[in-house]
């Protein structure tokens, strides 16, 4: 697989060194793609952007109108998210996926979750929360992970946020009757998971004839037949 990574930082690298490792062909890595002849050389099959919230329109419009899959793991851009989807669904044969966290654990947790959220009713005297714990480094709470949880499970009562450490990412979800709890957890151990999700995306994107969505999209539509 030809790929081309948008963006330069931490994420890119990540990107960059295990394409490589698996095989791909990492024909281009850029950090702002806003040169004519950048688009005019491009030779990948795929585009992954792990850039900027302020270039994500301009990024899926010029792949989109080039015909080139694309997988924007970008997160900050949720203002335009139904815009772009209504255009993009527009653009015939258009690919295109997008995601806040491309772990394949997380979206099988959001899929789970959306369980949940189903059966509730029969737990009204139930309590639920999620604790989400991350690196001492890292700003915002809750986590942008947890925020896209609470829409699958929106009963929740509250979402805690722990920064220690160097603790990649985790979240868990708790849910307490009485005499009895249940805890659902996900643990990523690695920054890798979201490189090998974005890779496992860019190579389905590359099987469909036309697809625009979000990440765990894929896995709702697959588990409703």
């Amino acid at each position: 697989m030809r790929v081309a990574i948008i963006g330069a930082g931490q994420m890119g690298e990540a990107l960059r060194r295990v394409a490589e490792g698996v095989g791909h062909q990492v024909t281009a890595i850029v950090g702002r793609p806003l040169e004519e002849a950048f688009w005019d050389r491009l030779s990948a099959e795929v585009v992954i952007d792990f850039s900027h919230a302020s270039q994500v329109r301009f990024v899926v419009e010029r792949c989109l109108s080039r015909g080139i899959p694309l997988v924007t793991g970008t997160t900050g851009w949720t203002a335009e998210e139904e815009e772009l989807r209504r255009w993009a669904k527009a653009v015939p044969g258009a690919r295109w996926i997008w995601g806040g966290n491309f772990s394949r654990g997380v979206a099988l947790l959001k899929l789970i979750l959306q369980k949940v959220h189903d059966l509730w009713p029969l737990f009204s005297d139930w309590e639920g929360v999620l604790v989400e714990t991350h690196h001492s480094r890292k700003k915002d709470a809750p986590s942008g992970t947890a925020i896209e949880l609470q829409r699958f499970f929106p009963a929740l009562k509250a979402i805690y946020s722990l920064r220690v450490g160097q603790i990649v990412g985790e979240h868990a979800l708790l849910l307490s009757g009485m005499g009895e709890e249940v805890e659902i957890l996900h643990r990523a151990h690695d920054r890798k998971v979201f490189a090998d999700g974005a890779l496992w995306a860019a190579h389905w994107l590359l099987q469909q004839n036309a697809y625009v969505g979000r990440f765990e999209e894929v896995f709702l539509a697959h588990s409703q037949g």
